[in-house]
């Protein structure tokens, strides 16, 4: 049996979905950086302040001084109601690091299909959480870039 809690470090600890997840800095910021693209909360290059602001969010679950335009912009999606972007922000965050935690023990195997150029994950003996996720890209234009 092995532990069901994720751990890349010990800088950011973090509970969500009844799993208790502790991650490195960099480990952590990638993640969020990468979800937040996800969510159409940000571009990439992204600016490292912007950066900041979404971490804020992922780690209190809000971001009440927003220093940049990215996190002015979190905070209107979170004004406006509707799909919460920082639950989402840390769902991804999350999943990512849930696939990575199986992925490591062998109860998910990872395949490269030459048609698309991507990677296939095959759910092995778990089932793997839906893709399906809303997008706040609509609230973006003109992102900060570094």
């Amino acid at each position: 049996m092995i532990d069901e809690d994720f751990r890349s470090g010990d800088d950011v600890a973090l509970a969500f979905l009844g799993r208790r997840y502790s991650f490195g800095r960099a480990d952590f910021n990638q993640r969020v950086a990468r979800a937040a693209v996800a969510l159409g909360l940000a571009t990439q290059p992204l600016h490292r302040a912007a950066c900041a602001d979404l971490v804020e969010a992922a780690i209190l679950g809000c971001l009440d001084a927003p220093r940049t335009e990215t996190g002015e912009r979190l905070a209107e999606c979170i004004r406006a109601g509707g799909e919460d972007p920082v639950y989402w922000l840390r769902k991804l965050v999350f999943r990512s690091a849930w696939l990575d935690h199986r992925i490591k023990h062998g109860l998910v195997d990872v395949a490269y299909d030459e048609t698309t150029g991507a990677f296939r994950i095959e759910p092995g003996r778990y089932p793997l959480p839906g893709d399906g996720h809303p997008s706040f890209a609509a609230v973006n234009a003109g992102e900060e870039a570094a």
